[in-house]
């Protein structure tokens, strides 16, 4: 994109000959008659000054105003304005002709849409295109006087000129405006305002008279207060026999009254109080003598802004002694976002004879069915619920029995909390167990393992011995195969070195083989039985270099 200033005016190349021509003497003052603006083509424009017409003129129209700036005597204005009833299109440049209808400048702008009104928007716009010239007084100034546009400077000068003169109105109770001044304190005329010193004597007077705040407790005569409130013979002292009550202790109406200091310490039962104002919401819940799948609840849940939790105490079995059925499991609901519709269903189980799994169905609307699986003889289970303000729950004491999942029923997930009652097993956390198992992959003692496959190695991670087909066990040492075992024995491509002896075994028979440097596999036999104890041989392929035994 080429570097030139994002917009700007100019003068063209006749603007500037008409300003000159203007400026000879007896020249013909400049007559700026008419403005254009145009849409660029649908991209910005850069101003040339030997421009004679906008890139894509799409309006014409008079000048609404030719001024001189207030501040800078050398600056011109010129503004169109835009009625409402004109648009549907873009304005990315602007011109100014004279009377000749010849270019005198032009401009680019920022892209503004100009819609019409018709496009359900509409707005009149005014353009604004400044001069700067050396004599505004070879400029004839004018203002078509049928559309004029006050400018925000016009109207803040006006202000100003306004706030300096005494041309205001008077006030009113209603409105703000000139008033006269008054000391007294005895007229009503609304038409005056206080003095400080009116108000001081309304102060005085004020300050003499009771204070509601005080609650009469500034009364310099008390006695006379009451015969003038006619209270007679009326109770003078707090009632009561004890300090600080205020009857004699035999109304129990009084007496067995919550104390809000207590904060609700003094309720004798509370989780019943709080069962009644809806603090804890519970219930008893019974399964039959089987396990399965039960319908525990109805939860109504809108869509991306509700929860409900549901926990119950209690599990399968009533053994003594079996502790783990001493069990809680704790339901979590979430409504979704309404992208798919739905619930999320998270069971959290803390123990063996706990529920295990958790289903939902979607009956209508937000409504929803909530299932779970628990083992037999789950009896008199205690429930808590909670929800937010847009859900509801309803639980079932006696809940619908299934002996499978529902088939229209959406599973939810269980986690396990693991515990000293209900610890994971090896296979939980996929650990090798003590007892042995099955071990997939590479392992590494002491360091990783970088052999891949089957294999383990030994201190740097790639020393030790891999798999590499049945029966077959490589031998590596920094990632080289120095070797190899399998049944029919032990090969290595590499020496074999020792400071002790090489001994035959059971077998009582050693060979030794070579075609490493040689023309010729040469082969050390050394062997025996029963009618030769003692057997020496070296040979090659050609035949024996040495032969020797020991006869029994």
């Amino acid at each position: 994109m080429p570097a030139f200033p994002k917009f700007k005016t100019i003068i063209t190349d006749y603007g500037k000959q008409r300003l000159i021509a203007a400026m000879s003497p007896g020249g013909t003052k400049l007559t700026l008659t008419q403005m254009a603006v145009g849409d660029g083509g649908g991209n910005p424009t850069n101003p040339d000054t030997t421009s004679t017409a906008l890139v894509n003129e799409v309006w014409r129209a008079a000048v609404n105003s030719v001024t001189v700036d207030k501040k800078h005597p050398n600056i011109i204005i010129v503004e169109l304005l835009i009625p409402a009833e004109v648009g549907g299109f873009w304005v990315r440049e602007a011109g100014i002709y004279d009377e000749f209808n010849k270019l005198v400048a032009i401009c680019s702008l920022p892209a503004s849409e100009k819609p019409l009104l018709e496009q359900g928007s509409g707005r009149a716009q005014t353009v604004r295109m400044t001069l700067i010239v050396s004599d505004t007084s070879i400029v004839n100034i004018t203002i078509d006087s049928t559309t004029i546009m006050a400018t925000n400077e016009y109207v803040d000068n006006s202000l100003e000129e306004h706030e300096k003169s005494r041309n205001h109105p008077d006030a009113t109770l209603t409105d703000k405006g000139f008033t006269k001044l008054y000391s007294g304190v005895t007229s009503i005329d609304e038409t005056m305002a206080a003095t400080p010193k009116a108000v001081k004597i309304a102060m005085d007077n004020a300050s003499a008279r009771l204070a509601k705040e005080r609650n009469l407790a500034d009364l310099t005569n008390i006695p006379l207060a009451r015969q003038s409130l006619q209270l007679g013979n009326s109770a003078t002292l707090n009632v009561g026999t004890t300090a600080n009550t205020v009857a004699a202790g035999d109304d129990s109406r009084i007496t067995g009254a919550m104390q809000k200091s207590q904060n609700g310490g003094d309720i004798p039962d509370k989780k019943q109080f709080a069962r009644t104002i809806g603090a804890v919401t519970s219930t008893n819940i019974t399964f039959n003598d089987a396990s399965g799948w039960y319908k525990i609840a109805t939860v109504v849940m809108p869509q991306s802004i509700s929860t409900a939790v549901i926990k119950l105490y209690g599990g399968s079995g009533y053994n003594v002694g079996s502790f783990e059925q001493a069990a809680i499991s704790e339901l979590v609901l979430r409504a979704g976002n309404g992208s798919p519709v739905g619930i999320t269903a998270t069971l959290w189980r803390r123990s063996p004879a706990a529920a295990n799994e958790v289903a939902w169905v979607n009956t209508s609307g937000d409504t929803y069915d909530i299932y779970i699986n628990v083992g037999q003889y789950a009896y008199w289970l205690i429930a808590q619920y909670d929800y937010t303000g847009n859900a509801n729950v309803t639980l079932h004491s006696t809940p619908e029995y299934s002996s499978v999942q529902p088939g229209n029923s959406t599973s939810g997930q269980t986690y396990t909390l693991y515990n000293s009652l209900m610890k994971p097993t090896a296979g939980d956390v996929e650990a090798l167990s003590v007892n042995g198992g099955r071990l997939n992959g590479a392992l590494g003692i002491g360091t990783d393992n970088a052999l891949g496959g089957n294999s383990i190695v030994f201190g740097d991670n790639d020393t030790g011995f891999k798999w590499h087909s049945d029966g077959v066990l490589g031998i590596y040492a920094n990632n080289a195969l120095v070797g190899y075992i399998d049944n029919s024995g032990l090969h290595m491509s590499v020496d074999v070195l020792t400071n002790g002896g090489i001994r035959a075994g059971d077998g009582k028979r050693l060979s030794l083989t070579s075609n490493n440097n040689s023309t010729m596999t040469a082969t050390f036999n050394l062997w025996g039985d029963a009618n030769r104890p003692t057997v020496i041989e070296l040979d090659d392929d050609q035949g024996w270099h040495l032969y020797s035994q020991r006869n029994p």
